[in-house]
C-alpha cells in the first residue's frame, strides 16, 4: 500500500503544472528559462558580484587601492569607477606592461637601470644583485 500511494504521488508530481496555465502559442518566455546559457538572468549577476568581490580582495591584498596601482600594477577591480585610469583592461589576462614586475620574496630592493636595455630592474640593496623574475616568464603565460 505504502509503495503504491508512493508511485501515485510521484506521478502526479511529475505531471502537475502547476498554477501555470499552458501556453500553446509561442509567447515570449522570460529570457531566464529560454537561454542556453546557466550564468543568464539571476545567476549572472551573482557571478558578477562575485567575480568583481575577488577581484577587489586581491587588489586589496596586492596593496594596489589609493596610489599603490602606480608601484604595484594596475587594479583588477572596478571599485574606482569604469574610467580608472589604473584599471587593467582584461583583469583575467596577465600583461607584463600592467601587472607587477618586482621581486615576490622581498621587500627590501631598489630599482636599477639596466645600461644594455635601458629598463628598470629590481636589485638589493647593499650589493645591487639583480633579482627580478626570470624573462621567460612572460611566455609561458
Amino acid at each position: 500500500m505504502k509503495n503504491f500511494v508512493l508511485i501515485l504521488l510521484s506521478v502526479v508530481v511529475a505531471t502537475t503544472t502547476g498554477f501555470v496555465v499552458p501556453s500553446t502559442s509561442s509567447s515570449r518566455a522570460s529570457a531566464l528559462f529560454e537561454s542556453k546559457n546557466p550564468l543568464d538572468g539571476f545567476m549572472n549577476g551573482v557571478s558578477k558580484f562575485f567575480a568583481e568581490l575577488d577581484a577587489f580582495v586581491d587588489d586589496a591584498s596586492a596593496r594596489r587601492l589609493g596610489n599603490g596601482a602606480a608601484f604595484y600594477g594596475k587594479r583588477k577591480s572596478s571599485f574606482y569607477g569604469s574610467e580608472d585610469k589604473n584599471k587593467k583592461a582584461d583583469r583575467d589576462v596577465p600583461d607584463p606592461t600592467e601587472d607587477y614586475q618586482g621581486p615576490t620574496n622581498t621587500g627590501m630592493f631598489v630599482w636599477i637601470q639596466d645600461e644594455e636595455t635601458g629598463q628598470m630592474k629590481p636589485a638589493t640593496r647593499m650589493k645591487k644583485k639583480v633579482i627580478e623574475r626570470n624573462p621567460k616568464f612572460w611566455d609561458r603565460v
